[in-house]
């Protein structure tokens, strides 16, 4: 959590004193970087999903790990629940779980839309570029995990 905290105030900052840079290519390595900055919150809030979810396996009396996967490949589907066997309370911890995840994810889903607004020029347009791009373009992914890799190069160093 702390690190998420110190993730959004970093980017926060830097959209603040954020300058134009004169771009030679489509895509710049700027462009990139601020996509990989963004990236990393995503991440580390996609990781808090999963730690959430881990405590409140652990919390739940009756449930474990393996019988939260079991019941989690039904997908909430009432018929399957029933052919795994799932009890009341399984069928109602597993709707807690699934309403907090989806919480969490269209909070993430908000936190990309305003965060490629304000960090990348041209916002939505210039992340969707860059995101499928990465699908599909070798050089350009090769790029962004190279400014990736001096990211985390860096982050390691101050740690």
């Amino acid at each position: 959590m702390k690190k998420l905290s110190y993730l959004f105030v970093a980017l926060m900052l830097f959209v603040a004193g954020n300058t134009a840079v004169a771009q030679d290519e489509e895509i710049s390595n700027e462009d990139l970087r601020r996509y990989a900055l963004m990236m990393e919150v995503v991440d580390a809030m996609k990781q808090e999903i999963s730690d959430i979810t881990n405590d409140m396996i652990r919390n739940q009396e009756g449930m474990s790990g393996k019988r939260y996967m079991e019941l989690s490949a039904a997908k909430g589907d009432e018929a399957k629940l029933n052919e795994l066997g799932a009890k009341e309370f399984e069928k109602k911890f597993m709707e807690l779980v699934t309403k907090e995840q989806d919480e969490r994810k269209e909070a993430i889903g908000e936190v990309v839309q305003v965060l490629a607004t304000k960090m990348l020029p041209g916002g939505g347009k210039t992340y969707k570029a860059i995101k499928s791009g990465l699908a599909s373009d070798e050089s350009l992914k090769a790029r962004y995990e190279k400014i990736e890799a001096q990211m985390k190069l860096k982050e390691d160093g101050d740690a």
